[in-house]
């Protein structure tokens, strides 16, 4: 069965590659009358993102219910992150007037402060496993 899955959900990265690869070069070439075309793939790329974060864990518990506690132990590790992101985010530090001529609240600026935050820490920590991975297959 996994084998099975791994191939499907291999063919359908594949397309979805394709597609986007085709659209963003219609996009590229249309300039900026294409924006919407691009938002509508963005849309679209969210939507499957959420549907594959809810799936992947139920299908993880159905085909090895041990695996629970992994995905316990991962969500309690990006609620960390997520904390230490907002704990660490400067919040709103722009000045109102600048604000004001951006047509964008305080309290959005603070939401973009602790996503680029979040996003960071996300980041460095995916370099920092690279790294840790490639030196430790250099001792093996």
């Amino acid at each position: 069965m996994e084998d099975k899955l791994f191939k499907i959900s291999k063919y359908i990265l594949w397309g979805l590659v394709g597609i986007s690869t085709i659209i963003l070069a219609i996009c590229a070439f249309k300039g900026e009358s294409s924006a919407d075309m691009q938002m509508y793939l963005t849309y679209a790329l969210f939507g499957l993102l959420v549907v594959a974060i809810l799936f992947a864990p139920i299908y993880g518990v159905i085909v090895d219910p041990t695996s629970i506690k992994k995905i316990g132990i991962a969500l309690g590790a990006f609620a960390l992150v997520a904390l230490v992101a907002y704990l660490i985010s400067p919040g709103a530090t722009l000045s109102q007037e600048y604000l004001d001529s951006m047509n964008v609240t305080a309290s959005n600026e603070a939401v973009c402060d602790f996503l680029m935050m979040f996003v960071y820490i996300m980041l460095g920590g995916t370099i920092l496993a690279v790294l840790g991975s490639a030196v430790a297959k250099l001792f093996n």
